[in-house]
């Protein structure tokens, strides 16, 4: 990915971040239309999430305050930690995964809702995630993806300078032939900036994995333990 887990680390520790603390709207939005129970069934799991690059776990902790027993996935060791802290002294069921989403597989057929935000790498790192986000959802599961839409570039805003990386509703679609795309569209919405409001565009995508599919590993092996972080080994 192009900025390091230690880029990130510096961040959370020292930087500005309290972008990264509040719930997006436009997530919040897509995410509220998915109920814990939307995989229930005699042979598939329930109420289990996936947060993709799940930062100090803004979303992670709105989903587990909701019902949701959410793994949370990043590269940033300070980002999980400040997730730990805040789920356990809440009594949350998250669970922390440190590792790198150019290389993190995901167990496939597991989860009723994963989630992306802002998530902006290369086109063919990008292509490979989306590709085992799909696979990892539970049938019936939802997909949601939320990032800078194309037209951001140039704006000043905060956000990736290459092109390529940004987001279009066309781009993300193409990379999920497995799964049926409920809403793909670019959003128009206002964020604070240092010097006031601005409008900004981003990339909405919420996508569904058929309910005629069947899982490949029962529910007893779908969840990890709580409050658990996970280093991955090269």
């Amino acid at each position: 990915m192009t900025d390091s887990a230690e880029f990130w680390d510096r961040r959370y520790t020292h930087g500005d971040i309290g972008w990264t603390l509040a719930p997006h709207p436009l997530a919040v939005a897509e995410l509220a239309l998915v109920p814990p129970d939307t995989c229930a069934g005699p042979n598939t799991p329930r109420r289990l999430a996936l947060d993709l690059g799940a930062g100090a776990g803004r979303h992670t902790l709105w989903l587990a305050r909701r019902g949701w027993r959410v793994t949370a996935v990043d590269f940033s060791a300070t980002a999980l930690e400040r997730t730990r802290r805040q789920a356990a002294a809440e009594e949350l069921d998250v669970t922390t995964v440190l590792a790198d989403l150019d290389s993190y597989e995901p167990r496939q057929d597991t989860f009723g809702l994963i989630l992306i935000t802002y998530v902006h790498i290369e086109p063919p790192q990008r292509a490979a995630l989306l590709a085992r986000a799909a696979k990892a959802l539970a049938p019936g599961g939802r997909l949601v993806v939320v990032g800078h839409h194309l037209d951001n570039l140039g704006r000043g805003l905060e956000g990736p300078s290459d092109a390529e990386r940004m987001f279009t509703p066309e781009r993300l679609s193409a990379e999920l032939p497995d799964l049926r795309v409920e809403r793909a569209e670019r959003v128009v919405h206002t964020v604070t900036t240092a010097s006031g409001e601005r409008e900004s565009y981003a990339t909405v995508i919420r996508a569904g994995r058929a309910t005629g599919d069947h899982p490949s590993l029962p529910p007893s092996e779908a969840g990890l333990p709580r409050h658990e972080t996970h280093q991955e080994i090269p």
